[in-house]
């Protein structure tokens, strides 16, 4: 069955939303549903679509066209308002950031102010920030359960905040939140404060321990 509805709600960065039609009717969008086009959805967008249900019964949209909405060119889809070379150019600081904080911990570990445990924690927290990134974007552009914000905070504060800011940058991942980007700036300068202090010899990685002892 073919219907016309009205885009009511748009997560840009998780790629799905919910369209409304003339009776009230609510049906689930996914990305992956719209004929490609040159423009992102946004709310207010009327759509044409195949009524259809998820594994659960539940309705949902497919097949779905933007009405005057163009075609896009071949391996062309944008965000609406920039041009494609805007888009392209966009400064990303997170690997520059990324390897500021690598930079300090090089130092701090060549100069023999940080232990061996630390540089490890860096190291294998960061390829879990990492992994857990690319399996999150791949959940989002596959529509399953999502892993939390706050396991990829929780990671990035726990020495994981180098390989998160890498694999945000490579898979454009979460960098669309402000509310999340801010937070993961706030992560950095906790990590460059602490990497910094060790420098300096202002801290001493043994205050880590004691620091966590509070918590525990």
């Amino acid at each position: 069955m073919r219907k016309s509805g009205q885009l009511v709600d748009w997560n840009d960065d998780r790629g799905f939303g919910f369209i409304r039609d003339a009776d009230g009717e609510r049906y689930f969008i996914h990305i992956k549903s719209i004929t490609r086009i040159a423009t992102r959805p946004l709310i207010g967008d009327h759509l044409d679509f195949d009524v259809g249900t998820d594994k659960q019964g539940r309705p949902r949209a497919l097949n779905a066209r933007i009405r005057g909405a163009n075609p896009a060119p071949s391996g062309a889809v944008r965000s609406r308002g920039l041009p494609p070379v805007a888009n392209s150019q966009r400064f990303d600081p997170r690997p520059r950031l990324a390897l500021g904080l690598f930079v300090l911990l090089g130092y701090d570990s060549a100069l023999g102010l940080a232990p061996l445990w630390l540089g490890a924690a860096y190291l294998v927290l960061g390829a879990v920030s990492f992994g857990l990134y690319a399996t999150d974007k791949h959940y989002a552009q596959t529509d399953q359960w999502r892993i939390s914000e706050t396991m990829l905070h929780s990671i990035d504060l726990g020495f994981g905040i180098i390989g998160g800011l890498l694999a945000q940058s490579r898979f454009r991942h979460k960098t669309a939140k402000p509310g999340f980007a801010l937070l993961t700036r706030c992560l950095v300068g906790v990590h460059a404060f602490w990497l910094g202090g060790i420098a300096i010899g202002r801290i001493a990685p043994a205050d880590l321990a004691g620091l966590l002892n509070l918590f525990g």
